[in-house]
């Protein structure tokens, strides 16, 4: 199937690596804005998630701030979720992406740079030694941004690709936004002088990339989700060169290290596959008699991964299934519990809501995965639980090689599963490596 990549035919049919902002490319700060404008327009995507809230936002932002006095001292800086603080070790909340770096590198030199959707865990639940609020950061980068011109060369060129894709934004004011996170890192990274800086998604944080490249500070990436063949951060028409990606990337597998996509921004030995620690804890540790019960009670359990987008379709969805399958359990698992009222689709005693257990706690105790582009598709299959997308739009097959899943496609608004699509016979090569923690202790990153 030839897969739609909005960012790569955009770069194709227009010349973006032309236009420059203080003598570096501009695109690259562009390309998330541009595509997250995109799919808003066309599915109506919401990527604004962080409470705006004043006194959260103000208690938010003094969360550790008197870690600025001594903050020369921090080697290693991670910019982390406190979201993706899932895991915990004697009563203390555990960063599943980056704590395990931070204990071989010393947490006593390691600076959590932590990004909440809503707060932070008090300091006194929390195993990271050092962390601190984004939101200062955040401030300084305004303040910096305010002094600094986001005019660019060339502008005509994004200007056109607006127009053809019809969205808008102020691509004057983006830029100088990026531009003051630029000078601002570069302002810091001058003082801490880290020996490495660690972070999820680089695409949401080219400045912070740049900057660093720029003060000559290793920048690694840990993966967070699937990546895959088709990834509109991950591949790239114009590779515009080291200055705006990871030095490294740590991986799930060896996927993208052995058979990468044409134009991945990574080369080969740029990657090292170290699995996921949080995987393979639920896998071998963890244990409820709660959800056990659940498979006891139901034929069939499904874990159902929302994701603000097409949400209420697929909901709609869920709801004539479960009516029509009194035996089959739906477990909802919000990408936000607060984005939208379920209560309406909760009312049958066979659609629920568990919001203390993690998707993978739910995964573990399931038959079944629903989502409509979701990364637990590919994470499903470490738990023995398969798949079954509901494409919509085209997203599903937009981003994943279905035939090679443990997994199944129902297109909408048909919605049929048969025996096919519930059919858990085939099996299929893991993406996740094993053994986590010996990885972390013999990979070399620098």
């Amino acid at each position: 199937m030839n897969k739609t990549n909005e960012l790569l035919e955009t770069e194709k049919i227009f010349e973006v690596d032309k236009p420059m902002i203080s003598g570096i490319s501009a695109w690259p700060f562009l390309r998330q804005k541009f595509y997250f404008e995109l799919i808003k327009k066309n599915h109506g995507f919401n990527s604004k998630l962080r409470s705006i809230a004043s006194i959260q936002l103000f208690k938010n932002a003094i969360y550790g701030f008197h870690k600025l006095a001594g903050i020369g001292k921090y080697k290693y800086l991670f910019f982390n979720n406190a979201d993706k603080r899932t895991f915990q070790i004697n009563g203390r909340r555990y960063d599943v992406f980056f704590d395990t770096w931070a204990d071989r590198f010393g947490q006593e030199r390691s600076l959590f740079i932590e990004w909440a959707i809503k707060k932070h865990y008090p300091s006194r639940q929390t195993y990271s030694k050092n962390v601190i609020s984004d939101i200062p950061f955040k401030l300084g980068s305004v303040i910096f941004a305010f002094f600094t011109s986001g005019k660019v060369s060339d502008e005509h060129c994004f200007r056109k690709i607006k127009e053809k894709y019809q969205i808008e934004f102020d691509i004057e004011k983006e830029l100088k936004s990026k531009m003051g996170e630029v000078r601002f890192y570069r302002f810091l990274f001058k003082r801490i002088k880290p020996k490495a800086i660690f972070l999820i998604s680089s695409f949401t944080k080219v400045s912070i990339v740049v900057a660093a490249h720029l003060e000559s500070i290793d920048v690694v990436e840990v993966q967070h989700g699937f990546i895959g063949d088709n990834h509109q951060f991950y591949n790239a028409y114009h590779n515009f060169g080291p200055l705006y990606y990871p030095d490294k990337l740590l991986a799930f597998g060896r996927t993208e290290k052995t058979n990468p996509a044409e134009h991945f921004i990574f080369n080969a030995d740029q990657i090292i596959p170290i699995g996921s620690f949080y995987l393979e804890h639920i896998k071998n540790e963890f244990e409820s008699e709660e959800l056990s019960s659940l498979k006891q009670s139901y034929t069939k359990v499904f874990c159902v991964a929302l994701q603000t987008v097409k949400e209420k379709e697929l909901l709609a969805w869920i709801s004539e299934l479960a009516r029509n399958h009194d035996d089959w359990l739906f477990i909802l698992k919000p990408r936000n519990y607060e984005y939208l009222d379920y209560s309406e689709y909760t009312e049958r005693e066979n659609i629920n809501l568990y919001p203390n257990y993690s998707v993978y706690e739910l995964l573990k105790y399931s038959d079944y995965c629903m989502t409509i582009y979701s990364t637990v598709a590919v994470e499903a299959s470490m738990f023995d639980v398969k798949t079954l997308f509901y494409n919509i739009d085209g997203l599903s097959l937009k981003y994943f090689d279905t035939d090679k899943m443990f997994a199944s496609v129902i297109d909408f608004p048909n919605g049929i599963i048969g025996e096919k699509e519930l059919d858990r016979t085939a099996r299929f090569e893991p993406y996740f490596v094993t053994g986590y923690n010996e990885n972390v202790s013999k990979a070399v990153l620098f």
